[in-house]
């Protein structure tokens, strides 16, 4: 499993918040509270689908990392089936 993959899943899986946050209008960006409280951010190009979903910032209290870890389609359906929710 590649480091996106495993960032989605565990987002997927423990994730206790999740919210559509602001990005630029070719971007659609996913926000997944995580139990204690850090937040792991995905993104893909407004145009795309589950294959181009990207994890990219993680923050955390006072501090964070960057990342542009590609996922998986596999994975990607997850991310996909969370924002359609959420916009619908």
């Amino acid at each position: 499993m590649t480091l996106g993959d495993s960032l989605t899943a565990y987002a997927l899986n423990n994730g206790h918040r999740m919210a559509r946050v602001s990005a630029p209008s070719d971007i659609i960006r996913l926000a997944v509270t995580l139990p204690d409280d850090t937040i792991q951010h995905f993104e893909r190009p407004a145009t795309g689908s589950a294959g181009d979903w990207r994890a990219t910032e993680f923050q955390t209290p006072g501090s964070g990392a960057a990342f542009n870890e590609p996922i998986t389609a596999e994975w990607g359906c997850g991310l996909e089936y969370l924002i359609n929710a959420i916009t619908s």
